[in-house]
C-alpha cells in the first residue's frame, strides 16, 4: 500500500465448479511431494516416519471417510495404531523432478484425490516445476478418462528461505488454472496450518505436532461442504491477508462468489 492508503472493491464472480460428493466407497488419496509429505522428522527412522499422513489417516477415519492412500513409497509402517502408510514422497525432491513421477504413479496406482505439497527445495519463486506436474495430472485424466482433484498447498514455511513470494505465485498460478478449467482446490497450508517455530523438528521439517497441524488443513479442505474451489477462489486472486474473510458469501447453488479485498501493491489476478 502506497502512503498508508487503503483501496478497498467488491469483488464478485461467476463461476462453475464440479460438486464434490462424498461416497461411502473407498476413495484414492496420493499424498505428492517431498520430505514433508514423506514425514522426516530428525528423531525418527522411516518405518517412523508418519509426518501429517497419519493424523490425516485418523481424522479420516472417525469421520467414516474411507480413503486408501496410494504411492510407490512406504513410511511409517511401524506406527501404532497402524494407518495407510502409502504415499509418493520424495526426500530432497523439487517440484521439477517429480512432474514424470506424478504421471507414471498415477498410472500405476490410481487416485481421486492428490494432496500435493512441493516447493520447498525450489528455492526460489517460481511456480513453473508445479504446473509442469499438474500438466503432467491433466495428462493422465485425458489418457485414462477419470478425473482427479487436486488439493495444492501454499508450501509451509521454513528457517532458511523466505516462501512468501512463491506463495503469491503459486495462488496466482492456481487461480489461473482453476479459471481455465482446472480441478484444482487452494489449501492455505503456509499460514492456515498455524505453525510456530514450536511446530518444527528442524529448520525445514515439522514435528509432530506440526504435522498434525497439516493434518487438520488437509481434512478440512476435503471435507469442505459444497465447492471447495468457490471458498478458495478469493485466494486464488489475491494474497489471504488482503481479503475480508468475514465479507466471503458463496452461492453454491448460483455458482458464485463475493468478497472484500484490498489492492495490495502487487495488484489482483484477472
Amino acid at each position: 500500500m502506497h502512503q498508508g492508503s487503503f483501496k478497498f472493491f467488491l469483488v464478485i464472480f461467476s463461476l462453475f465448479f464440479g460438486f464434490s460428493v462424498l461416497s461411502a466407497e473407498t476413495v484414492r488419496i496420493m499424498p505428492l511431494g517431498d520430505s514433508i509429505t514423506e514425514g522426516y522428522m530428525e528423531t525418527l527412522d522411516n518405518s517412523n516416519f508418519y509426518g501429517y499422513r497419519g493424523p490425516l489417516w485418523y481424522l479420516l477415519q472417525d469421520a467414516g471417510y474411507e480413503a486408501d492412500f496410494t504411492g510407490s513409497q512406504i513410511a511409517g509402517e511401524a506406527v501404532k495404531p497402524a494407518f495407510d502408510a502409502d504415499h509418493e514422497g520424495h526426500f530432497g525432491w523439487t517440484s521439477y523432478a517429480l512432474d514424470d513421477l506424478a504421471y507414471a504413479s498415477l498410472v500405476q496406482y490410481g487416485a481421486e484425490i492428490v494432496l500435493l505439497h512441493i516447493g520447498t527445495n525450489d528455492i526460489g519463486d517460481s511456480t513453473a516445476g508445479v504446473s509442469q506436474i499438474l500438466d503432467q495430472i491433466d495428462r493422465y485424466e485425458k489418457e485414462s478418462g477419470h478425473t482427479v482433484k487436486v488439493f495444492v498447498a501454499m508450501i509451509i514455511e521454513q528457517a532458511d528461505y523466505d516462501v512468501r513470494r512463491f506463495n503469491e505465485n503459486l495462488a496466482a498460478t492456481i487461480g489461473a488454472r482453476i479459471r481455465s478449467g482446472d480441478n484444482l482446490t487452494l489449501v492455505n497450508m503456509y499460514t492456515g496450518a498455524g505453525l510456530t517455530i514450536d511446530d518444527y523438528s528442524d529448520r525445514i521439517h515439522p514435528n509432530g505436532n506440526g504435522y498434525s497441524k497439516m493434518a487438520a488443513v488437509w481434512f478440512n479442505a476435503i471435507m469442505a461442504p459444497d465447492t471447495p474451489g468457490l471458498y478458495a477462489f478469493p485466494y486464488t486472486l489475491v494474497f489471504k491477508e488482503y481479503v475480508d474473510a468475514g465479507s466471503i458469501i458463496v452461492n453454491s447453488s448460483a455458482q458464485t462468489v463475493e468478497f472484500v479485498t484490498e489492492i495490495p501493491d502487487i495488484g489482483i489476478i484477472f
